[in-house]
């Protein structure tokens, strides 16, 4: 298992477990992890990108993701 950050929490991404089109899977693309929806022959990124063909060269799948840690603390709320 993985874990990921995102601006949002984190993400779990099991490595044991083989995606399938429809599944969300982490990725690596440059020097950040990232997230995306697989597809028979790429990946559509959370910004609504398509990376397919040529530009799969350089992606490495870390896992499929299994649970999302979600933050709901927001410092501009008073605490009651």
């Amino acid at each position: 298992m993985l874990l990921i950050e995102t601006p949002e929490g984190f993400v779990l991404a099991d490595k044991s477990l083989t995606p399938v089109p429809g599944d969300i899977v982490a990725f690596q693309f440059g020097e950040y992890p990232q997230l995306g929806k697989l597809f028979s022959t790429g990946i559509i990124t959370s910004d609504g990108e398509t990376i397919d063909g040529e530009g799969m060269d350089g992606i490495i799948v870390l896992g499929k993701v299994t649970a999302e840690i979600v933050s709901v603390y927001e410092g501009c709320r008073p605490t009651i």
